[in-house]
């Protein structure tokens, strides 16, 4: 193909060397996409070719009004070898950047189920926490309580335990206060029985003196007396 118009942009050479290059990739030349350096070269090929399509369309804008038919002919056979050659250029760019999206989404969605996860963990560990800082709570106030109650507990064993001993002091009391009582009443029943026997025997010895009485007769008067067995006669003790 002779290059006419767009000779200042491409020659047939150069359009030759292109399509040699590409050429090794149809016929299965490997290109490693994942290695830096050999995906440059693909980009970098497929961009020198998109370049020159991009120049070929703005010059064909330009110089159409001067020969349209022999511009759109000579424009399109380029354009169509170009693009028939920067074919497999643009195939192993599109199928890098299909596997690179899939990777980048993969990635995303593993930082996303990390997060999550890790977002989990502390809503997990969050909660356990607050179920801490409640079972604590409830505690402290369970304890609380068993303090309270033991406080009451220990009160009321003090005050029944006094009150205990109140009561055996009270009985021990009541009963050394009714001894007394009975001993001093003994003891009074006993003055007065020495009391009376004194009167008694002063009165016997008056009578038996005075009434010219033996002592034993003197004796029967006075027991007479005493129980009331003569009117209107008594002891004054």
């Amino acid at each position: 193909m002779e290059i006419t118009i767009f000779k200042e942009i491409t020659t047939e050479g150069v359009i030759k060397s292109i399509e040699d290059n590409s050429a090794k990739y149809h016929e299965g030349f490997y290109a490693d996409m994942d290695n830096l350096p050999e995906r440059t070269l693909v980009k970098k090929s497929a961009a020198d070719i998109g370049d020159i399509i991009k120049e070929l369309k703005a010059s064909r804008i330009k110089i159409t009004k001067a020969n349209t038919a022999a511009v759109n002919k000579e424009h399109d056979a380029i354009v169509a070898r170009l693009e028939l050659a920067n074919k497999p250029f643009t195939d192993l760019i599109d199928e890098y950047n299909v596997k690179r999206k899939k990777v980048l989404a993969d990635e995303k969605r593993v930082i996303e189920l990390r997060a999550a996860m890790a977002q989990k963990e502390d809503d997990h560990e969050m909660g356990l926490l607050i179920n801490k800082t409640f079972e604590y709570d409830r505690l402290q106030f369970i304890e609380k309580e068993l303090e309270i109650e033991r406080a009451r507990i220990k009160e009321r064993d003090e005050y029944a335990e006094k009150q205990a001993k109140l009561a055996v002091e009270r009985q021990k009391q009541g009963i050394i206060d009714s001894l007394q009582r009975e001993k001093n009443k003994e003891n009074a029943r006993l003055a007065n029985k020495e009391h009376c026997a004194a009167f008694n025997n002063k009165a016997l010895g008056d009578i038996a003196k005075n009434c010219n009485l033996s002592l034993d007769q003197a004796k029967a008067v006075v027991t007479a007396i005493v129980k009331n067995q003569i009117s209107n006669i008594t002891i004054n003790y």
